[in-house]
């Protein structure tokens, strides 16, 4: 079976998209086919729910759990091929950049507002009317594959438990568009790719989640911090471009032991190591390097206003005009 190739079925209309066996939503799921378009089985196919459902079914996975079934299935082979990636108009990026979100608004705590607009700058950082972030994936040509939408709380954690707790760019612009997602061939790169070839002799620190990389860059600027948007994106597709880089692999606590297998693929890496950064975390941890950097550093002591001092003044019944500032 290894010599044969399948693909994802190609979209052909809504008619060519199924119900995800694992979710339940219509219109969603996308089968498994040989050079005939012949589907494999219903339940062999992938979901584009990637972040609330996750499923997918490869045909390796089905036919190592129907081994009979490879004596009636006779693929006919057929070439790879290279499909074209899209992109989303940059002006997207653009017009969305911004601290105006709630991610900002906490880190703000911890950094200086001149921090916070240049790591802004920097990633091309986007916000929504709803205080969501938005984290574009820029390649390293400059141009915008998507941007990873996200909200977060007023504590600096994800708000989970809701389907569009993470959503894409290049879904909602496709929706105005008034056409489907599943046509957009969306191939993702690094968060924060586009750096690397302004800084070719940097050391590169890859972590799991943008949150991380922003603030590690923050902390320490003399590194370039990218991102591959999950656990599970640690490929070495997606990291492609790190080609010839020394790179430093931050892993959250709970993956440390699977990254340290999933780095050895990078061999086309100039060098490459894991941070034992979480050898002190407790057992069962799930925090990244973003949570051990704020913890240890303190928060900025907001300055006294002049409303600070008026207001103290009310409530010690102090008569307006018996207090003179000097500004």
């Amino acid at each position: 079976m290894e010599n044969y190739t399948y693909s994802l079925q190609k979209y052909s209309g809504r008619n060519s998209r199924h119900t995800c066996p694992s979710c339940g939503r219509p219109h969603c799921f996308t089968l498994y086919v040989d050079a005939n378009n012949r589907p494999i089985a219903e339940d062999v196919g992938r979901c584009e729910h990637r972040n609330s459902c996750g499923y997918e079914k490869t045909p390796k996975m089905h036919f190592e759990e129907h081994p009979q079934s490879k004596t009636d299935w006779k693929p006919q082979p057929q070439p790879k091929r290279e499909i074209k990636t899209d992109y989303i108009p940059f002006q997207l990026i653009q017009q969305s950049e911004g601290t105006n979100n709630n991610l900002m608004q906490y880190l703000r705590k911890f950094f200086h507002e001149a921090e916070i607009r240049q790591v802004t700058a920097n990633y091309h950082l986007g916000c929504t009317k709803k205080g969501e972030i938005i984290f574009p994936q820029i390649d390293r040509a400059g141009m915008c594959r998507t941007g990873k939408v996200m909200q977060y709380g007023m504590d600096g954690h994800r708000v989970k438990g809701n389907f569009d707790a993470v959503d894409w760019l290049h879904s909602r612009y496709m929706k105005k568009q008034g056409r489907e997602t599943s046509s957009f061939h969306l191939k993702q790169c690094l968060f924060g790719e586009h750096l690397l070839p302004k800084r070719p002799k940097d050391i590169v620190c890859l972590t799991e989640g943008e949150k991380s990389a922003i603030i590690a860059s923050m902390v320490f600027p003399g590194f370039v911090w990218v991102s591959c948007g999950g656990k599970q994106g640690l490929t070495p597709e997606r990291c492609k471009s790190l080609s010839g880089r020394d790179v430093i692999v931050y892993a959250d606590a709970d993956a440390t032991e699977e990254w340290q297998e999933k780095t050895k693929k990078l061999d086309y890496c100039r060098s490459i190591s894991l941070s034992d950064w979480a050898k002190d975390e407790a057992l069962g941890s799930k925090r990244d390097i973003a949570d051990l950097i704020l913890e240890q550093r303190k928060p900025i002591e907001k300055p006294t206003t002049i409303g600070d001092v008026c207001r103290w003044m009310d409530e010690l019944g102090i008569p307006k005009g018996r207090i003179t500032f000097n500004i």
